[in-house]
């Protein structure tokens, strides 16, 4: 019964344009012979319902409306109905062109269609993929890093017993404790800022990105010199929030593939945009072959860019290091954009 209601909808569905393509002819055809349009105007307006068709339609049902504007162009607007004189061939050799242009048209407009819904489809994917990246490191920082210290501590306060210790090593060993203790939390803390910063709408994007390095550093027992010059307050938080995510993962790649424990960040405006660099002294990589094999997390960053209608560009080489560029320009259109999103909020 599930299966029937099924084809009887797909079918509903593929025949909806055409439908549509009929009650669309129908007024046109009526008030052009009414008013007695000529054959190319009528043609004309023929072809935009045929373009309309093709759509929302299919191939099939786009070609089937375009044979259908012929026949209603040979009914009523040539002369003698269905038959062939010397006279009559300018006429059907426009009818000709007309649904040879429609059939282009509409195969054209059907190809189209098919790759948007396949870059969609694309984009969709990778979305997911980018997800589920993110999901895994957040499972590894959970398992190998709280997880272990979490034990660790749990086995430190078992210790802690009045019988195994002295007065003397007591206070020492829950100091201990409570320094481990915090440190975990700091770290949950940290992890959870990289989720989500509420800190980015109060603070300011440039205090924001310089605590992350801070503690990333500390986490990662790395060195990241962070500078900032000339940074405008406010900035949108649209562009905060991009910029921001660029940052993360920009750090992340660089700290896990470089091979160097030393980087560079740099933010700053220059002609009328925010511009954020990450860079490192390390084994750097193929930019095409990145590119291709789609990881390093650059098609995240290119598509969070491109959300604020911002650009990156890499310079990248073997055994030189690497440098990432972001660049977000602050224009009106950004700042209409943020301010009708609120609205809509």
């Amino acid at each position: 019964m599930l299966v029937t209601h099924n084809r009887f909808h797909k079918l509903g569905r593929s025949a909806a344009p055409f439908l549509f393509g009929v009650i669309g002819l129908a007024p046109v055809t009526l008030i052009c012979f009414w008013i007695h349009i000529g054959l190319g105007t009528v043609a004309l307006l023929y072809l935009m319902v045929v373009v309309l068709v093709s759509l929302k339609g299919s191939f099939v049902s786009s070609a089937l409306v375009s044979l259908l504007a012929v026949l209603c162009l040979d009914y009523f607007f040539t002369t003698p109905l269905f038959t062939i004189a010397m006279n009559d061939l300018p006429n059907y050799t426009a009818i000709s062109v007309f649904l040879i242009v429609s059939l282009i048209i509409t195969r054209l407009v059907s190809r189209v269609n098919k790759q948007a819904q396949e870059a969609l489809s694309s984009v969709g994917y990778r979305v997911i993929e980018a997800e589920e990246q993110e999901r895994h490191r957040i499972a590894a920082e959970l398992h190998e890093d709280i997880g272990q210290r979490l034990t660790l501590l749990a086995l430190e306060i078992d210790q802690i017993k009045p019988d195994s210790l002295n007065a003397v090593d007591m206070p020492s060993r829950i100091n201990a404790v409570w320094k481990h203790s915090l440190e975990i939390l700091t770290d949950v803390k940290t992890l959870a800022h990289e989720l989500y910063s509420p800190r980015l709408e109060y603070l300011g994007m440039a205090a924001v990105m310089r605590s992350f390095c801070r503690d990333l550093s500390e986490r990662k027992r790395v060195e990241i010199d962070f500078k900032c010059d000339g940074i405008p307050s406010p900035v949108p938080p649209e562009i905060s929030l991009c910029l921001f995510r660029v940052l993360q993962e920009a750090l992340h790649n660089a700290a896990k593939h470089s091979g160097v424990r030393q980087f560079d960040v740099q933010l700053k405006e220059t002609s009328n945009e925010i511009h954020l660099s990450v860079s490192d002294c390390g084994v750097g990589f193929n930019l095409e072959a990145a590119r291709k094999a789609g990881g390093l997390g650059l098609n995240r960053i290119e598509e969070r860019l491109k959300l604020v209608k911002g650009s990156l560009s890499i310079d990248s080489q073997p055994k030189r290091g690497t440098t990432i560029h972001a660049r977000v320009p602050l224009t009106l259109e950004n700042d209409s954009k943020h301010d009708a999103g609120r609205q809509l909020t």
